[in-house]
Protein backbone atom coordinates (compact mmCIF):
# COMPACT_ATOMS: atom_id res chain seq x y z
CA UNK A 1 0.00 0.00 0.00
CA UNK A 2 1.39 3.73 -1.01
CA UNK A 3 2.08 5.83 1.68
CA UNK A 4 0.56 8.83 0.96
CA UNK A 5 2.30 12.45 1.20
CA UNK A 6 0.71 15.54 2.11
CA UNK A 7 2.38 18.39 -0.05
CA UNK A 8 2.21 22.40 1.81
CA UNK A 9 3.03 25.46 0.71
CA UNK A 10 4.27 27.82 4.00
CA UNK A 11 3.93 31.30 5.09
CA UNK A 12 4.55 33.72 7.50
CA UNK A 13 2.18 36.01 9.45
CA UNK A 14 2.51 37.08 12.94
CA UNK A 15 6.12 36.11 13.60
CA UNK A 16 4.30 32.28 13.24
CA UNK A 17 5.25 29.76 10.16
CA UNK A 18 2.27 28.73 8.80
CA UNK A 19 1.34 25.71 6.00
CA UNK A 20 -1.53 25.59 3.89
CA UNK A 21 -2.21 22.62 1.53
CA UNK A 22 -0.24 23.06 -2.07
CA UNK A 23 -3.79 23.97 -4.34
CA UNK A 24 -3.82 24.53 -7.80
CA UNK A 25 -2.44 28.22 -9.09
CA UNK A 26 -0.83 28.40 -5.75
CA UNK A 27 2.01 31.77 -5.70
CA UNK A 28 2.93 34.56 -3.85
CA UNK A 29 1.99 37.93 -5.07
CA UNK A 30 2.38 41.54 -3.93
CA UNK A 31 -1.43 42.86 -3.59
CA UNK A 32 -1.96 45.94 -4.86
CA UNK A 33 -5.30 48.24 -5.75
CA UNK A 34 -7.64 46.57 -3.10
CA UNK A 35 -11.65 47.35 -4.49
CA UNK A 36 -13.63 46.76 -1.64
CA UNK A 37 -16.83 45.29 -1.84
CA UNK A 38 -20.15 46.59 0.09
CA UNK A 39 -21.96 43.94 2.51
CA UNK A 40 -18.95 41.44 2.11
CA UNK A 41 -18.33 38.81 4.90
CA UNK A 42 -15.99 40.61 7.69
CA UNK A 43 -13.06 38.69 6.61
CA UNK A 44 -13.02 39.60 3.01
CA UNK A 45 -10.85 42.65 2.49
CA UNK A 46 -12.15 43.24 -1.10
CA UNK A 47 -10.81 42.39 -4.96
CA UNK A 48 -7.78 42.33 -6.18
CA UNK A 49 -7.30 41.84 -10.53
CA UNK A 50 -3.71 40.12 -10.94
CA UNK A 51 -2.75 38.78 -14.60
CA UNK A 52 -6.22 38.59 -15.93
CA UNK A 53 -7.83 37.13 -12.61
CA UNK A 54 -9.70 38.29 -10.40
CA UNK A 55 -8.82 37.39 -6.58
CA UNK A 56 -10.98 37.33 -3.49
CA UNK A 57 -8.33 38.54 -0.73
CA UNK A 58 -9.22 37.24 2.88
CA UNK A 59 -7.95 38.70 5.89
CA UNK A 60 -5.82 36.15 7.16
CA UNK A 61 -4.86 37.63 10.53
CA UNK A 62 -8.68 37.97 11.18
CA UNK A 63 -9.32 34.64 10.19
CA UNK A 64 -6.51 32.86 12.18
CA UNK A 65 -7.43 35.84 15.25
CA UNK A 66 -3.25 36.67 15.02
CA UNK A 67 -1.70 40.40 15.26
CA UNK A 68 -0.17 40.34 11.76
CA UNK A 69 2.91 42.84 10.63
CA UNK A 70 1.54 45.27 7.96
CA UNK A 71 4.21 46.25 5.57
CA UNK A 72 3.77 49.16 2.92
CA UNK A 73 3.51 46.34 0.32
CA UNK A 74 1.05 43.30 0.63
CA UNK A 75 2.00 40.26 0.04
CA UNK A 76 -0.54 37.33 -1.03
CA UNK A 77 -0.28 33.67 -0.83
CA UNK A 78 -3.04 33.21 -4.39
CA UNK A 79 -5.24 29.60 -4.72
CA UNK A 80 -6.87 28.27 -7.19
CA UNK A 81 -10.16 26.60 -5.23
CA UNK A 82 -12.69 25.39 -7.88
CA UNK A 83 -12.12 27.66 -10.42
CA UNK A 84 -11.95 30.60 -8.49
CA UNK A 85 -9.54 32.47 -7.08
CA UNK A 86 -8.59 33.56 -3.63
CA UNK A 87 -5.69 35.21 -2.09
CA UNK A 88 -4.67 35.07 1.90
CA UNK A 89 -3.10 37.95 3.14
CA UNK A 90 -0.11 37.09 5.12
CA UNK A 91 3.55 38.42 6.11
CA UNK A 92 5.62 36.80 3.87
CA UNK A 93 5.80 33.90 1.89
CA UNK A 94 8.33 30.75 2.39
CA UNK A 95 8.76 27.43 0.11
CA UNK A 96 6.61 24.05 -0.23
CA UNK A 97 7.21 20.81 1.62
CA UNK A 98 5.93 17.53 1.76
CA UNK A 99 4.67 15.62 5.10
CA UNK A 100 3.81 11.71 5.60
CA UNK A 101 1.92 12.68 8.57
CA UNK A 102 -0.91 15.34 9.96
CA UNK A 103 -1.54 15.87 13.41
CA UNK A 104 -3.71 17.17 15.22
CA UNK A 105 -3.28 19.15 18.75
CA UNK A 106 -6.29 18.88 20.45
CA UNK A 107 -6.29 21.64 22.64
CA UNK A 108 -7.19 24.15 19.71
CA UNK A 109 -10.47 24.85 18.41
CA UNK A 110 -10.04 25.87 15.03
CA UNK A 111 -6.70 25.26 12.73
CA UNK A 112 -6.05 22.28 15.18
CA UNK A 113 -3.79 20.03 12.17
CA UNK A 114 -0.44 20.76 12.03
CA UNK A 115 3.32 18.66 10.55
CA UNK A 116 6.18 19.41 11.93
CA UNK A 117 9.25 20.76 10.48
CA UNK A 118 12.57 20.34 12.31
CA UNK A 119 10.63 18.93 15.21
CA UNK A 120 8.45 22.41 15.27
CA UNK A 121 4.56 22.32 15.24
CA UNK A 122 3.09 24.50 12.27
CA UNK A 123 -0.25 24.54 12.15
CA UNK A 124 -2.13 24.18 8.71
CA UNK A 125 -4.75 26.41 7.46
CA UNK A 126 -7.47 23.83 6.11
CA UNK A 127 -9.66 24.62 3.08
CA UNK A 128 -12.82 23.36 4.86
CA UNK A 129 -11.99 25.38 8.23
CA UNK A 130 -11.30 28.49 6.10
CA UNK A 131 -14.62 28.49 4.70
CA UNK A 132 -16.31 28.00 7.91
CA UNK A 133 -14.47 31.17 9.36
CA UNK A 134 -15.30 33.04 6.36
CA UNK A 135 -18.70 31.88 5.68
CA UNK A 136 -18.24 32.50 1.14
CA UNK A 137 -19.65 29.26 0.73
CA UNK A 138 -22.96 29.19 3.16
Amino acid sequence: MPIKVYKFILFHLADELWAMPLLPASQFIACEAITLIPGAPKNVLGLVYHGGKIISLLDTSGILSVRAKRANSRTCLVFDYQGDYYGLEVDSGNNTVKSKKIFTDRKKKNFNKYIKINKNKVYILDIETLWQQVKIYD
